[in-house]
């Protein structure tokens, strides 16, 4: 008859006790690996507030007035949109996507060193480049991020003003997004932005049918 205790099952104690070392380092791993993803989720929450990017950047002083002066920092109805509510996927939807775009966003730190935008002119000659890189962005996913607050399925359209019940009812047709009809919404537009705008659209054909239409400041 066999020996009992080498009957083989889910655990058999080691003959060596430094083979202990293999699950309770395994259990270790675990420990440290959870407490990193905490760790990590902990900063890349407390680095998408508004008041660290803001906080970063040389251009706040541009940046903060015209936010605060939209209607996305105060408005009627007391939600306010946050810079990540605009720029960054939903962390709880898309956590991959999210931590890849705080990963590129992240070399913006470059630029701030190298001062690409630390008076008022300098952000000014960049306007038009950066409108045209965000304008493509929410072309390219049908305004996921505006998504994150607006959504058509609870919208009350026949109680809005006549030129919205139009628009949003010729969205819904048609497939269009919201940056096809508001541009402009947390940022002052550069002079020439019709022009962004329709160079924009043909660019993007390929990828969104052509159907935008221009509507400054969101209105």
């Amino acid at each position: 008859m066999s020996d009992p205790s080498e009957k083989r099952g889910l655990w058999k104690w080691p003959k060596s006790k430094w083979l202990l070392g293999i699950p309770l380092g395994g259990f270790l791993m675990l420990g440290v690996g959870a407490v990193g993803l905490l760790v990590m989720n902990k900063v890349l929450h407390a680095t998408s507030t508004s008041e660290f990017c803001l906080s970063c950047h040389t251009h706040q002083g541009i940046s903060v007035a015209e936010f605060e002066a939209s209607s996305h920092s105060y408005n009627n109805t007391g939600v306010r949109a946050e810079c990540a509510d605009c720029h960054l996927p939903d962390p709880e939807e898309k956590w991959l996507h999210y931590v890849m775009m705080k990963m590129v966003v992240s070399l913006d730190i470059i630029a701030e060193i190298r001062g690409v935008a630390n008076t008022d002119e300098k952000y000014e000659a960049h306007r038009a480049e950066w409108a045209r890189k965000v304008w493509t962005e929410y072309r390219e996913n049908e305004s996921e991020y505006c998504l994150h607050c607006h959504q058509f399925d609870h919208m009350t359209i026949a109680d809005q003003p006549r030129l919205a019940q139009r628009r949003h009812t010729r969205a819904l047709d048609t497939g269009q997004s919201c940056i096809d009809c508001h541009q402009g919404i947390a940022h002052k537009l550069p002079e020439n932005w019709e022009q962004i705008w329709d160079e924009v659209e043909q660019e993007t054909a390929s990828v969104v049918p052509a159907t935008g239409t221009k509507l400054a400041e969101g209105k």
